[in-house]
């Protein structure tokens, strides 16, 4: 099976269970992981998935999340090969978004096949200009403390309060932080083959949340959002 080649942005100071999450429960699905676990006829029916973790620069400058260990990228910008998927995870939104990310995005986005973000993910997004524009029906979310607390214009996007996660064509945004979770399950249950994915998220014991209701929406109470 030809690998699916997933990039994962690094960000300095992103929250890393955005990324930490779907990431892991992604993997759950691969290959690699249920080669232990499952007999060879599953195995074969899952992805074979090639990890391309992307910064700046991938020598000793490691990249620092809100937690965990310092990471080291595993390329950059330029030298990152053809993509299939990329996640963009929440990072400071006080802190400025690198403009060779924002080039990056817009550069690579035609070739890809689904564009996810999770949390502040999304306000990154905005910088690139893919979300401008797209329709009512087919709103964005993303974490509610990024929304109340932004300074940017929001004015040329659709948000949606009542949501864990919207798919939009190709563009898939989460909410806040452990939404991302459900983002990444979402994605293995139409991607993936349904025997692979029982299998993988009783594996990871996640029962995943649908996108609607949104326990949290009452977040976002009182706040104007066009």
């Amino acid at each position: 099976m030809k690998a699916i080649q997933f990039g994962v942005l690094l960000l300095h100071s992103y929250q890393w269970l955005d990324l930490a999450g779907p990431v892991d429960y992604l993997q759950t699905h691969s290959q690699k992981f249920l080669s232990d676990f499952a007999p060879p006829a599953l195995v074969a029916k899952a992805p074979n998935i090639t990890w391309h973790y992307i910064s700046e620069s991938n020598d000793f400058n490691p990249v620092v999340a809100s937690s965990g260990p310092p990471q080291i990228a595993t390329t950059t910008f330029e030298k990152t090969p053809k993509l299939d998927y990329l996640i963009i995870p929440g990072a400071d939104i006080f802190h400025k978004f690198p403009p060779q990310a924002t080039k990056f995005i817009q550069y690579r986005f035609p070739e890809l096949k689904a564009l996810l973000t999770v949390c502040g993910g999304g306000l990154h997004l905005v910088q690139t200009g893919l979300l401008d524009g797209r329709p009512p029906d087919n709103a964005t979310c993303l974490q509610r403390g990024a929304l109340i607390r932004a300074k940017r214009s929001l004015q040329n996007v659709t948000w949606v309060k009542d949501a864990r996660f919207v798919v939009d064509g190709k563009i898939w945004t989460a909410a806040g932080v452990t939404s991302g979770l459900d983002l990444g399950a979402e994605f293995a249950r139409v991607n993936f083959d349904p025997e692979v994915n029982k299998l993988a998220s009783e594996l990871f014991e996640y029962q995943a949340n649908p996108a609607q209701p949104d326990p949290f929406k009452y977040l976002l109470d009182g706040v104007k959002l066009d």
